[in-house]
C-alpha cells in the first residue's frame, strides 16, 4: 500500500489535500505543502511533530490571526484554522495522529472552560 505523503493547505477553501508528490501546486495561492512521506506513525514524537507542522501551517495560510488593536482571534481566523487543521488531520488517515488531535483538541477545550 503506497500512502499519499504531502498535504496541501489552503486558504481559499480553508482545506487540505493529500496528494502524491508529482501533482504540481504552482496553481495554489496562499497553501503550502507538507510531506509526512518520513513520519514513522508508531512514534509518538514524531506524530506530535507532523501535528505541530499542520498547525503551523494553518497559521501561515489563515492568518493573520488577530485583528489589528485587539488581543483575541479574528472569528474567520479561528474557523479557517479549525476547519485547516481537521481537514488535514483527515487527509492523512492515520489513527495514530487522528488520536493525538482528539486528544489535543479535547485538552484545549478542558482548559478553555476553567
Amino acid at each position: 500500500m503506497v500512502f499519499k505523503s504531502t498535504l496541501l493547505v489552503c486558504l481559499a477553501a480553508a482545506s487540505v489535500t493529500a496528494f502524491a508528490d508529482t501533482q504540481p501546486i504552482s496553481n495554489m495561492q496562499d497553501s503550502t505543502a507538507l510531506s509526512f512521506r518520513h513520519v514513522n506513525f508508531s512514534r509518538p514524537d514524531e506524530v506530535a511533530a507532523l501535528y505541530r507542522n499542520i498547525r503551523y501551517a494553518a497559521e501561515r495560510v489563515c492568518g493573520p490571526s488577530n485583528v489589528p488593536g485587539f488581543h483575541f482571534d479574528s472569528p474567520k481566523y479561528a474557523q479557517c484554522y479549525d476547519k485547516a487543521v481537521n481537514d488535514a488531520v483527515t487527509s492523512v488517515g492515520r489513527p495514530e495522529l487522528t488520536a493525538y488531535y482528539q486528544e489535543q483538541v479535547g485538552n484545549s477545550r478542558r482548559l478553555a472552560s476553567q
